[in-house]
């Protein structure tokens, strides 16, 4: 990516112009479009980026730490805008939520403007502390936001009597009471997540269903063939009428000026109706219907023009489809009927949505054959259908969307679409595996609804190298992990998922590096395997201190012993014995300061990366900390390296290497030749190409000899058969692959023999392959 995405970072606050710029977009939005939902969700963005400014300006929030507001500890949960900028809303307090008001109305005692402090010191009486325990006990509950499971963790502990632990417990949240939310609401269908996961809920596919609207252009489609082209039928057999010698308009039968305006009429009638609203455009059939309207009121006011164009529309009409009356019109006025006959779908999508009503609307469905039958009798009364009309395959792929089963399952089906996407089912999983070390069944249920909830929570905006909040430092968590036992089964379990995911992950989107939030995933699957995997995050250019942990210097280390002598280190010129020396970072000394970045306290992969970049570290510019962050990536392969031998996936995807380097390059070449005019989307898409060439190199490498040539050639042939334009700008770097394969090494920085050029996606200045030369 180039330097135009620079944006200084403000004297006045961290990232304030990006504030302002989300702003501005959510307030256009908000006025401009036509669609309702739309504005009501940009005035929603306009508020929360409205709180955003406020701090900023006021300086209430210290944006850049794990704990932004001033006396909210670091456990609360926070809404967070894109950017991972705090509002200050804190989301477990805010407006009472239905249920609260519901509990509220039914306790006796309940003081209004007071209600959440007295709900949260009613679950705290005998009476509020056996309904918590009997909802633990059957599982009527759900953990939307991980402070609802606090006050029910008080309860478990005090069941067992341990006094103290609930107490320290109470002593921790209690100042929060009368802003926070510490208990559950009712489950509503929820229940515990299994190995299979859903990508969206039943309920979440039945409100959309429910809400799918009518489809204009079919409406309109329906109006045409079944109102106006009779209309038109029927124009053309007056005009008929008044031929002679093959000129209309010569003759006109007893009573033709009658039928005509009677005809007129109803065209009138037709034009008004709300389907030809969104068709004003001047076409035959309109043209003459006006002549007809001309001829019925006055014939001889007709000029020859006039005359002329009726007997071309009328002529090439008949020519066309025969006369009006004749088979050959009829029949094919019949398939046009039968073509917009199909019901319409938002009444079939109605009528599905009732049916998901008989399953829990928290959960996903794996059997779908009740779902897909045609539609009954009484559905079809109940919205204005026939009975026995088969779904739809678009009902049916809406529908399908709250299909439960395994990460690889929903990704061949094709619900899972990116690993983005995986990133958000993967919780449910992780979240089982790591309660199973709690031998007591109850706790289990609610460490893992925790969990799952924990995991919505968003990423803070981080400086100073600090870390994301952890699932422990919840006071209520905390508690609890020394009830969590050692056991071979979940250590064995939490393996084979982190491995399975990953995998299928690869398989299905070899092109994509892993986000950062499925990385989470993965650390927390690695902890419960007991096993060390410094997994490596992508880390933001505009935030960068010049500064990475020292998990990215451990990576590299064990990248080098994955890459050394391979077609990666050649293509990217890796010196593997200076890689795998690297030191760990300092840890004497204070942690950086934002505001005053020191070059010399760079750690020794920062240094590396910078030096391979050419770049200085320390820089104000995002596009220059690009430069080196990339660098860093390629050192450590960006997670590629640790999965294929630490994990072992090189032996798992080894007969599919060769498969997946061919779709990363197909997906480069989709990519690189989509017309994209934003200048933004254009520097995204060369940096999300050069990491998919990456990966591509990387698969490469993990290949024999042979096989590598095969790969190589399959590469090449396809790249034949793309667009010459795009050919010769790819060229460059297509010349860099043909010299690593050869056992060449590039310059990074400069062009090579012929002008082959390492494909690396930040640059300072105008990226190659976005040139005009």
């Amino acid at each position: 990516m180039s330097n135009r995405s620079d944006d200084p970072v403000e004297a006045k606050g961290l990232g304030s112009a990006y504030a302002a710029f989300q702003l501005s977009k959510a307030l256009t939005t908000s006025e401009t479009s036509p669609d309702p939902e739309v504005r009501a969700r940009a005035e929603e963005r306009t508020a929360r980026w409205l709180g955003v400014l406020e701090h900023m300006v006021s300086g209430a929030a210290s944006y850049g730490s794990r704990t932004p507001l001033a006396q909210v500890p670091a456990w609360v949960t926070l809404e967070v805008a894109a950017g991972g900028f705090a509002t200050g809303r804190l989301l477990a307090g805010g407006e009472l939520t239905g249920y609260e008001r519901e509990l509220a109305a039914s306790l006796p005692g309940i003081r209004p403007g007071y209600e959440r402090l007295d709900l949260n010191l009613w679950c705290l009486s005998d009476a509020g502390l056996e309904h918590l325990r009997q909802r633990l006990q059957c599982g009527d509950y759900r953990i939307d936001l991980p402070e609802e499971a606090a006050l029910p963790t008080v309860a478990w502990l005090l069941g067992r009597h341990r006094v103290e632990e609930a107490r320290s417990l109470i002593e921790a949240i209690a100042p929060f009471f009368d802003r926070l939310r510490f208990f559950p609401p009712p489950a509503q269908g929820a229940s515990i997540a299994s190995a299979e996961v859903n990508v969206f809920s039943a309920g979440d596919v039945a409100r959309r269903l429910a809400a799918l609207p009518a489809q204009p252009r079919l409406a309109e489609q329906r109006h045409a063939v079944e109102v106006r082209l009779p209309l038109y039928d029927e124009t053309v057999a007056l005009f008929l009428d008044t031929y002679s010698d093959g000129w209309p308009c010569r003759q006109y039968p007893s009573g033709w000026s009658a039928s005509a305006r009677g005809l007129c009429l109803r065209i009138d009638a037709a034009r008004r109706a709300p389907a030809l609203a969104r068709d004003p455009t001047k076409n035959r059939v309109e043209e003459l219907f006006a002549l007809l309207a001309v001829c019925a009121d006055e014939p001889m006011a007709l000029t020859g023009r006039q005359v002329g164009r009726v007997r071309r529309i009328v002529d090439d009409f008949v020519q066309a489809h025969g006369p009006p009356g004749g088979d050959r019109l009829g029949d094919y006025r019949q398939r046009q009927r039968r073509d917009v006959a199909a019901p319409a779908h938002h009444l079939i999508a109605k009528a599905v949505s009732a049916r998901l009503a008989a399953y829990p609307a928290a959960e996903g469905i794996a059997d779908f054959t009740a779902l897909c039958v045609p539609i009954s009798s009484a559905e079809a009364e109940g919205v204005a259908l026939e009975s026995g009309i088969a779904l739809p395959t678009a009902i049916r792929r809406r529908l399908e969307r709250c299909r439960r089963g395994t990460v690889a399952e929903l990704i061949e089906s094709g619900i899972i679409t990116s690993a983005d996407t995986v990133a958000r089912v993967l919780p449910a999983l992780t979240a089982e595996i790591r309660s199973a070390g709690f031998a007591d069944a109850t706790l289990r249920r609610l460490y893992a609804a925790t969990y799952r909830a924990f995991r919505r929570r968003r990423s803070l905006l981080l400086v100073n190298l600090e870390s994301q909040v952890r699932l422990a430092e919840l006071p209520w968590v905390a508690i609890i992990e020394n009830d969590r036992a050692a056991d071979a089964a979940a250590v064995a379990s939490a393996r084979e998922a982190l491995v399975e995911s990953a995998a299928v992950t690869l398989l299905a989107f070899p092109h994509a590096i892993f986000p950062n939030k499925l990385l989470q995933e993965y650390r927390a699957l690695a902890q419960a395997a007991q096993l060390n995997l410094p997994f490596v995050d992508e880390v933001a250019a505009d935030i960068f201190m010049g500064q990475l942990s020292a998990k990215f210097a451990d990576a590299g280390r064990r990248a080098a012993r994955s890459i050394a002598g391979t077609v990666y280190a050649d293509y990217y010129a890796i010196d593997t014995d200076a890689l795998a020396a690297l030191p760990d970072p300092r840890k004497a000394g204070s942690k950086p300061s934002f505001w005053r970045r020191d070059a010399s306290r760079g750690d020794a992969l920062s240094m590396l990366a910078a030096a391979r970049a050419g770049a200085p570290l320390g820089a104000w510019r995002a596009a220059v900390n690009g430069t080196i962050l990339e660098q860093a990536q390629i050192l450590t392969t960006h997670n590629l390296a640790l999965l294929f031998d630490d994990l072992g996936l090189k032996a798992w995807l080894q007969p599919n290497l060769e498969a997946m380097a061919q779709r990363s390059f197909e997906w480069i070449c989709r990519r690189q030749q989509m017309r994209i005019v934003d200048w933004r989307a254009r520097l995204t898409m060369i940096k999300n190409t050069a990491y998919a060439w990456r990966q591509m190199i990387f698969y490469l490498s993990a290949l024999d000899s042979s096989r590598r040539s095969n790969a190589v050639a399959a590469i090449e042939a396809h790249f034949s058969e793309q667009q010459a334009s795009f050919r010769a700008k790819f060229e460059p770097a297509m010349l860099g692959l043909r010299l690593a394969m050869k056992g060449r090494r590039l310059n990074q920085r400069q062009p090579g023999p012929d002008g082959a050029r390492v494909f690396i996606g930040w640059t300072t200045g105008e990226h190659w392959l976005l040139s005009k030369n």
